[in-house]
Order: C-alpha cells, then sequence, then structure tokens
C-alpha cells in the first residue's frame, strides 16, 4: 500500500509539472501573439522605382527627398525601403544610391532588418528602374552615431556603391541614437 501511494505521488507530481509547462508554454504563445497584434503595418505611398531581394524576400523601393545636410527620413513603414533623390538612381553606374528604412514603425519590424545581420561578402539583388537585375555584395558594415557619416558614402561621382542606413542604438527622446550602415558593391559575377 505504501508503494501504491509512492508511485500515486510521483504520477501526480508529474502531471502537476506537465500541466505548469503547458500553462507557461500558453502564456508565452498568448504573449508573443499580443506583440504580433501590436504591429499596425503602414502600407507605403507613392510609385516604386525598385526593389531589393534578399533570400525570398522583396521589398519595394520608394523615392524620398533628403535634404543637403538635414535628416533621412523615409517614409514611415516597414513596408518599403526608401532611396534618396539626391543622390545616384539605381540603374546608374557609378556614384552612390543611398537607400534607406525605418528599423521599426508602429510596432512592426522591417524585415530589411535581416540583412544586418549578414555578413560582409553576402550577396543580395536590386532591381532598378528599367526593370534590370543587378546583384551586388556587402563590402562594408558601420554602426555610427547618427550623422557621423563619411562623404565617400555619399558620392554622386566614383565607383558604383549602395550606402543602405537604418537607425539602431538606444531609443532616446523619440529617436534612435545610432545608424546601421551597409555598403555594397556590385558583385562581380553581375
Amino acid at each position: 500500500m505504501i508503494e501504491s501511494k509512492k508511485k500515486s505521488k510521483g504520477i501526480n507530481f508529474k502531471i502537476l509539472l506537465l500541466m505548469s509547462l503547458l500553462a507557461s508554454s500558453l502564456t508565452l504563445i498568448t504573449s508573443n501573439q499580443s506583440r504580433a497584434a501590436e504591429c499596425k503595418p503602414v502600407k507605403p505611398r507613392g510609385q516604386s522605382v525598385g526593389s531589393i531581394k534578399y533570400g525570398s524576400r522583396s521589398m519595394p523601393i520608394i523615392p524620398f527627398t533628403y535634404p543637403a545636410g538635414g535628416v533621412m527620413e523615409p517614409q514611415k513603414t516597414t513596408k518599403a525601403a526608401a532611396i534618396s533623390l539626391r543622390h545616384m538612381p539605381l540603374d546608374s553606374k557609378l556614384g552612390t544610391s543611398v537607400i534607406a528604412w525605418h528599423v521599426d514603425f508602429n510596432g512592426c519590424v522591417n524585415e530589411l532588418n535581416a540583412l544586418l545581420k549578414k555578413p560582409v561578402g553576402h550577396k543580395f539583388s536590386i532591381t532598378d528602374e528599367k526593370g534590370v537585375k543587378r546583384n551586388y555584395v556587402i563590402s562594408e558594415k558601420f554602426t555610427v552615431k547618427k550623422g557621423n557619416y563619411k562623404r565617400s558614402w555619399f558620392s554622386l561621382v566614383g565607383p558604383r556603391q549602395l550606402a543602405m542606413f537604418t537607425c539602431s542604438g538606444p531609443f532616446e527622446k523619440g529617436h534612435y541614437r545610432n545608424n546601421e550602415v551597409l555598403i555594397a558593391v556590385p558583385a562581380l559575377d553581375a
């Protein structure tokens, strides 16, 4: 009889442990669902002038005005990247095209952030204004304080490159402190 009670207590403990684990996993699922429910994607406005493709993902690129010495402020959406009208177009053979995106907005995270985790040497493609696809490779990566940019990242002449920007670091007074910068050059197989 004592042996039977010990087995019964052991089984009850196992059942209690399993119920506890199940309850905690349901809490985790509910918590993740509520976070996902907080995301309210904002549809991009304006005509796409191209797209960026990385892995199985593709995102439209929409033009924006980047004033000289001003703030790089692309459209408030996580569903598009933006290209500066002040710099070279996507179909250019020289100089820099400046592409920017919001790391997050309105509770949503930008899928383009996946490029930030890719190493130097990673390839992706850009489809330009004329529908021509070109391959690029990440050649340099930087984390800089906002405004601490190299002039070479914005050159209208010189070798062909993409300078790609998004925010990072601590969020203070309504803005992120830093920028993540990716420099990409045409892939040799292009």
